[in-house]
């Protein structure tokens, strides 16, 4: 039976509580920094850390570049850094405003840790509409389980989407092997999108500073071994998640791996996002496995 405690770790100037999940039979451990955008902010197996953490990021109130982001209600940037809501434009954050967000503690029990975040006025200048967020985060083993659940608390249709961003600790790009299916691999989410090759990699054009692949048609699991550290990571999600991202970063040691529902503008082009109706919710799932290999 999982064990589940709290901590209090702090950061520069900050002060976080932590909700710790730990199965000891598979001496794997899933923390959670609700303060902290609601975020898986480590996985370890056996004393081994699979979740990249960027400091002083973790303390700073800017986006958090690092762990587990909650992208919501969009992912990526909308064209002009704006969604178009009748006619008015908002101002989006890159990737939304969830990961920018403290959520509150719902709930802590045998099935896992729910955590919520509500529409508020500072929300609904970015985003007007009202909302809620639940999110349960579960371990069994050594796969930890993230279930979310938005409800539209409004009364008018709420348009929206969604995915994850998650920092996966890596030696080195070169020593990353991905073993993944999906039906396009692209640079650039515009135009045309290229068929994906057999072998999907990702690998730094000479003078980027970053590497990135976009993903279309995943089908999940897709996953990826790193033969520097002995790492094996792989996300699973269910049919809510189409869309997949690649990317690193020059001179740091983690790789992201990405389940996405949305694409960059898909929140303000017609038919390519989610639609709740007053008082309808939507639950999607999806999976973290660690393994050593």
């Amino acid at each position: 039976m999982n064990q589940i405690t709290t901590r209090y770790i702090t950061e520069g100037d900050a002060c976080y509580e932590q909700y710790v999940i730990t199965d000891s039979a598979a001496k794997t451990e899933l923390v959670i920094t609700p303060e902290r955008g609601g975020m898986i902010t480590g996985f370890s197996l056996e004393g081994d850390e699979y979740i990249w953490i960027r400091r002083p990021n973790l303390s700073e109130c800017n986006r958090p570049r690092f762990a587990v982001p909650i992208l919501f209600p969009s992912c990526s940037n909308p064209d002009n850094g704006v969604h178009i809501f009748d006619g008015k434009a908002y101002p989006m954050e890159t990737h939304g405003l969830a990961d920018l967000c403290p959520w509150q503690v719902d709930s802590v029990g045998p099935d896992g840790v729910t955590l919520m975040l509500q529409s508020s006025p500072l929300t609904k200048f970015l985003y007007p509409f009202d909302f809620t967020l639940m999110v349960t985060y579960n371990l069994d083993g050594n796969t930890a389980s993230i279930d979310l659940t938005v409800i539209n608390d409004g009364e008018q249709p709420m348009p929206f989407s969604f995915g994850y961003h998650p920092y996966f600790v890596a030696s080195a790009l070169e020593n990353v092997d991905f073993d993944i299916r999906c039906a396009t691999c692209s640079e650039d989410a515009k135009g045309e999108q290229p068929a994906a090759p057999e072998k999907i990699t990702l690998t730094r054009k000479p003078g980027a500073d970053n590497s990135i692949r976009l993903l279309t048609g995943v089908e999940f699991p897709m996953s990826f071994t790193d033969k520097g550290n002995g790492h094996k990571v792989t996300v699973d999600a269910d049919e809510s998640f189409t869309n997949g991202v690649l990317w690193q970063q020059d001179a740091e040691n983690f790789v992201c791996m990405e389940p996405w529902n949305g694409w960059a503008n898909s929140v303000n082009e017609e038919g390519k996002h989610e639609v709740l109706e007053p008082d309808e919710a939507m639950t999607s799932t999806w999976t973290i496995t660690i393994e050593k290999v």
